[in-house]
């Protein structure tokens, strides 16, 4: 179907049906470009629909790929792109729920968020799509890990106390939230003890109290992010999770005002027992 319809819409490229693969073009006057892209990606997703709807998927797909063939002739204008790459630590899904015809790159981060990648323009960032890291170069050996370029503009984030809890922020920066992946020399708690309560409410801000600090501490951080998520330009999660070395695990919280967080009984203060009531079982 795409061998038969591609030439339709997109006069002058090339489907190359043993390679799996399409070649398309762009550019204005004499400047002419072109990209050779595999087309698993929009066959995986025909899958999954009802066959009458592939061929307005195939057309959407191969548009936006022209498209991301202009962006990627852009972006180079404005010096290194790989250098200029960036990653968010977003809800597991958002990524799915936003993109368009053409995939995120992303990178899968634990059961509740995901890695999404960026590249800065000046003072935008445009989500990097798995198409255009191709054309650009950007899987390639050496070029920068834009986890690393992210995680380098946040090593100077200072702790600040609130309410029983503590905030990383910082006004308008997004790359906050990628705190978690740097937990070792950000957030060095998570390994100690019973490790950590957090919540991530905005990009830009996450808190965090000991996992045994109790039920009040633990309420008044789940209320924190709840106000902190609503209405937010730059709304992560709502949720608290228990962080305790590389393992993250969702801490329910009630949709009652105020809301309340439903701690596991692993990080429940234990009564301390007396050798008199282990005897007499009281």
């Amino acid at each position: 179907m795409i061998s038969e319809l591609a030439p339709i819409w997109l006069p002058g490229c090339v489907v190359d049906a043993d390679e799996r693969t399409v070649e398309v073009g762009w550019g204005r006057g004499a400047l002419q470009m072109s990209a050779v892209v595999g087309v698993g990606e929009i066959v995986n997703r025909c899958l999954q629909l009802p066959q009458p709807r592939w061929p307005e998927q195939i057309e959407a797909w191969l548009r936006a790929v022209v498209a991301e063939g202009e962006l990627a002739t852009e972006e180079h204008r404005y010096g290194d792109v790989g250098e200029r790459q960036r990653a968010l630590l977003v809800q597991r899904g958002w990524s799915a729920r936003t993109a368009g015809p053409v995939a995120d790159a992303l990178i899968p981060f634990g059961d509740h968020f995901e890695v999404v990648v960026f590249v800065r323009t000046g003072d935008e960032l445009r989500r990097l799509t798995v198409v255009r890291r191709a054309m650009l170069g950007l899987a390639d050996p050496g070029v920068p890990s834009p986890v690393q370029l992210s995680l380098a503009e946040i090593t100077d984030l200072a702790p600040q106390q609130h309410d029983g809890f503590t905030v990383l922020g910082r006004d308008d920066d997004p790359l906050v939230s990628m705190a978690i992946v740097d937990r070792e020399n950000l957030l060095p708690q998570a390994s100690m003890g019973a490790g950590l309560l957090i919540g991530v409410p905005r990009l830009s801000t996450l808190a965090y109290c000991p996992a045994d600090a109790g039920q009040a501490r633990a309420d008044a951080l789940a209320r924190w992010v709840a106000e902190s998520y609503q209405g937010a330009p730059d709304r992560c999660s709502p949720d608290l999770f228990w962080l305790q070395g590389d393992q993250m695990v969702q801490v329910p919280v009630t949709l009652a005002t105020p809301p309340t967080a439903v701690l596991p009984a692993a990080v429940k203060p234990q009564p301390r027992r007396t050798w008199l009531r282990h005897l007499f079982g009281r």
